[in-house]
């Protein structure tokens, strides 16, 4: 069976994509699980289509790709690259899903239209009927920013709209 791509085509992009899907597991390192790291990278595509060059962009169609816990669907897969570093990785779904659980075991799950990460600023925005739980807390808005140099965090409901939040009360100890 002949592949669906020549293999000097497909190893240059998938390498790029494997470095733009580290990139993106990388940048939560605080919120994923150290561990995923270590494991094997498993990319599942419908479909590729990039440039054999230092300079531009890589997309991959109906995108599976696990990490340890890290798990990211998406219809779409941009990996931007420039002078051979990427740039920028952009999710497209309805709705692209990324999840991971961190070192204690805690899910965390997003759904957002649009996921970006940009190399330059380490910052990921969620754009487009944003969905974040983590454990039993719930965030929805139109758009949210996590800087992942520091943990800062903020979002709004787009167009007159309001974010809703749903915090759980902790879970009190038994009464003796």
């Amino acid at each position: 069976m002949t592949p669906p791509f020549p293999p000097r085509v497909v190893e240059p992009a998938l390498r790029a994509i494997l470095l733009g899907c580290i990139v993106l597991l990388a940048s939560g390192a605080v919120l994923a699980r150290s561990s995923d790291r270590d494991q094997p990278l498993d990319v599942h595509a419908g479909g590729l289509d990039g440039l054999i060059s230092q300079h531009g962009d890589t997309l991959l169609t109906d995108v599976i790709i696990t990490q340890g816990t890290l798990r990211i669907e998406a219809a779409h897969a941009t990996v931007s690259r420039e002078n051979g570093n990427v740039t920028r990785v952009v999710l497209l779904g309805e709705p692209a899903l990324l999840q991971q659980e961190n070192d204690d075991g805690v899910l965390m799950k997003a759904q957002a239209n649009r996921i970006q990460y940009d190399t330059s600023s380490e910052t990921v925005l969620l754009t487009g009927a944003v969905r974040i739980d983590q454990g039993r807390d719930v965030f929805r808005g139109a758009r949210v920013t996590y800087d992942t140099r520091n943990g800062h965090i903020s979002g709004d409901g787009g167009s007159g709209g309001r974010i809703h939040l749903t915090i759980q009360p902790s879970n009190k100890p038994p009464a003796d």
